[in-house]
């Protein structure tokens, strides 16, 4: 009997200098443009930092029917000729933790955070992971997370959490509170930065 094939979640945290947006945008909507003509598509969006100093200024969000599906349709991209000129740091992810979302604003914002998880610390990440989260779901402006975990072992960012809070300042209230910095930093290398949506 076939197994159905899973759904997946592209996480694609994109190394752009500043200036190169407009650059690094019209080349990304021809990218866009050309995958969502393949099978297997289903959505996509695309998250500008708030903060110019952010290590990753786009990170790139799509959901795909499955893996195959997604692997075919890149492969449609090189053979179109179609290429971002900047470094990506792909990863196809399935979701292991996950709240229900509030009600949302206008004034929300995401919060992305990459980790740097080695290989066989997963266990101890997200035991660590939990213990912030259950602290950070009890202030004003929390709205929802997902944990997000790579498909392969080899990829750059194991971990993804993508969170949403009612505005930056909620956020920052929450990480600047002393519960907050009693409950403790997690111990694996980690790129935090607040976006928006800029792209679809």
């Amino acid at each position: 009997m076939e197994t159905q094939p899973k759904p997946v979640i592209l996480i694609n945290a994109f190394e752009v200098p500043r200036g190169a947006d407009e650059a690094f945008l019209h080349a990304w909507e021809r990218a866009r443009d050309c995958l969502r003509t393949q099978p297997g598509y289903v959505s996509t969006a695309l998250h500008q930092s708030i903060a110019p100093q952010a290590d990753f200024r786009f990170i790139n969000v799509g959901q795909w029917a499955s893996a195959a599906e997604f692997r075919a349709a890149t492969g449609q991209l090189g053979a179109q000729g179609v290429q971002i000129p900047y470094r990506p740091h792909p990863s196809l992810d399935e979701g292991v933790r996950e709240d229900e979302p509030a009600a949302t604003s206008e004034s929300a914002v995401v919060l992305i955070n990459p980790f740097e998880v080695p290989a066989g610390a997963d266990e101890e990440f997200i035991t660590s992971w939990e213990a912030v989260r259950d602290y950070l779901r009890g202030q004003p402006g929390y709205l929802h997370t997902r944990l997000h975990r790579s498909l392969l072992p080899d990829a750059d960012f194991r971990f993804v959490n993508i969170a949403g809070w009612e505005s930056a300042e909620a956020f920052r209230a929450a990480v600047e509170s002393r519960g907050f910095q009693q409950t403790g930093r997690l111990p694996y290398p980690a790129h935090p930065a607040l976006y928006r949506v800029v792209r679809h």
